[in-house]
């Protein structure tokens, strides 16, 4: 059985009881005893080992409250076009791949983000074709709403000037000649289903690959959000012990259904993987010009966005997930989204007169008036801050400054006694914790701290954002009495970073490690010899 003290911190519990300690008392999985050094020391055997960590910060265990978990893993295999700042340069790294590439092989890559580029342009197929002809080009925008592909994968997939768009996607088409442009919007199971799938091994070491990776930034707990297959691949690193992270899952609704089709118990759950809600789209992605707006998008007067389900079917999942006992997480970015969203989970509530943790996921732009739907369901608002970073010059350009007032408004949120929790969506952001800590902070991108904060008035508190990232999340997984806090009798879940953020410059948090990352009692990751 693992035991040992750690002394000499700077303990933030998240308790409101009990908010700072010195030292904390580990012993098997669970927390022993919280305090001073000396009255840790005390309630410990004499010979226990002790770990002295001064000047470290030390949070209940990271949970990432929005992410893909084996996607994160292939992210980091596959080429990535993340802060890519021309086409050229995409061109040449596609270049360099098909290279290395069989004929016929699918050249794969994410990140792409053409509001960085200089070319001040969306990509077409014709910037893939010179340089790919024998392989098809799929490549992922880095919302993950859209793709760029070359011509050979739009005739693998049989995409003509005649194929005309599903319901909530969109192929983009030259308005002269009604050829695909090789862009296609939120259906990109038109190109995706003819993209050899990955086996169960592969599978699992994504997985593996993106655990090593988030442990390295102290998250202990994740909530992931995939498909069936990538879910039974998680089993079984689950039942090989293989699986450190906590790993909190939910399914779309065609899976539930697989899975019920094939009888495949997808209740079955363990401390490190659990199910518990439906996900469900009401609309797209900022960046793809998709995201389903009240009023148009200012650069594109006729452009309202999209709603990837209509009024009627978004209940109609909300009502799918009640049947069965779980709650919904809904993706929504645009404002008439969200209020579809809440008003789908309201009629559906009427039918069900439940109170699932419901969720509405990115919620980056919101009406006030809305704000009273929240509380009166008791939603949860899952955000990224990290998003701002990346969003907030596009927010301006496609939304106006007076839209904005209300776009990723977490304090607003927060004064609405809204719940918050973060995450980073990754891969379509870089996992570290630490970077989304500063964005609700600073509200400014961290790569240029020169930057202006964007909306100041929307800023958090440390302590509000660290619990972002720990109390609320478990809430929402179920786990509130194990999980999000440090105290005794919880899971002895911890993230310690090397450096104290409550002491150190803001400019200076994205430069700060993790310098262990603690799971069920048991020192999973560790930066330097103690």
């Amino acid at each position: 059985m693992n035991e040992f003290i750690i002394l000499s911190a700077n303990i933030f519990t998240g308790d409101p009881a009990n908010p700072m300690a010195q030292a904390v008392h580990i012993k098997g999985n669970q927390i022993a005893a919280l305090g001073t050094n000396i009255m840790v020391k005390d309630s410990a055997p004499g010979n226990v080992k002790v770990i002295n960590l001064p000047g470290c910060l030390i949070t209940p265990g990271l949970i990432e409250g929005h992410c893909h978990f084996t996607s994160t893993g292939f992210s980091l295999q596959n080429l990535n076009f993340r802060d890519i700042t021309s086409i050229s340069e995409c061109r040449q790294m596609v270049r360099e791949a098909v290279l290395t590439a069989k004929p016929g092989d699918w050249i794969i890559g994410r990140g792409w983000n053409d509001n960085l580029w200089e070319e001040n342009r969306e990509p077409v197929k014709q910037d893939l074709d010179d340089i790919a002809p024998d392989n098809p080009v799929y490549l992922t925008r880095v919302c993950g709403h859209s793709v760029w592909v070359n011509s050979t994968a739009l005739e693998i997939a049989g995409i003509t000037a005649l194929t005309k768009d599903s319901f909530g996607g969109k192929i983009d088409k030259d308005p002269l000649t009604c050829e695909p442009t090789g862009i296609i919007r939120e259906t990109l199971e038109l190109i995706s289903v003819h993209i050899p799938p990955k086996t169960n091994e592969q599978l699992k070491q994504a997985a593996l690959t993106a655990q090593k990776e988030m442990l390295r930034f102290g998250i202990t707990s994740i909530h992931s959000l995939e498909d069936l297959a990538s879910f039974k691949a998680v089993r079984e690193l689950d039942r090989d012990n293989r699986l450190k992270l906590r790993v909190y899952h939910s399914l779309h609704v065609e899976d539930i259904k697989a899975a019920e089709q094939e009888e495949f118990d997808i209740n079955q759950n363990t401390d490190h993987l659990w199910l518990g809600h439906v996900k469900l789209y009401a609309d797209g992605s900022l960046g793809a010009n998709t995201a389903l707006l009240h009023e148009p998008y200012d650069d594109q007067p006729e452009n309202f966005g999209l709603a990837f389900l209509d009024q009627k079917n978004l209940t109609a999942g909300v009502e799918f997930a009640y049947e069965r006992g779980y709650g919904v997480m809904i993706h929504a970015i645009g404002d008439k989204a969200v209020t579809n969203s809440l008003e789908s989970i309201g009629n559906a509530r009427k039918k069900y007169p439940c109170q699932p943790r419901d969720r509405i996921e990115h919620v980056q732009l919101f009406r006030p008036k809305d704000l009273q739907l929240f509380k009166d369901h008791a939603i949860t608002a899952s955000v990224q801050p990290v998003f701002l970073a990346t969003d907030r010059f596009t927010a301006e350009k496609k939304w106006g400054m007076e839209r904005c007032r209300n776009s990723y408004a977490w304090r607003t949120l927060l004064d609405n006694q809204i719940p918050l929790q973060f995450g980073s969506d990754s891969p379509v952001e870089p996992v570290n914790p630490v970077l989304g800590i500063f964005t609700a902070v600073e509200r400014k991108d961290h790569k240029d701290t020169t930057q202006t904060t964007w909306f100041a008035e929307q800023s958090l508190t440390l302590e509000e954002a660290i619990i972002g990232f720990t109390r609320q999340a478990a809430f929402t997984s179920g786990k509130e009495n194990e999980l999000g806090i440090i105290a005794p009798g919880k899971l002895a879940d911890l993230t310690i970073f090397n450096k104290d953020l409550f002491c150190t410059p803001r400019a200076q948090w994205p430069e700060i490690e993790v310098e262990m990352t603690i799971i069920n009692g048991e020192i999973v990751y560790k930066k330097s010899a103690i």
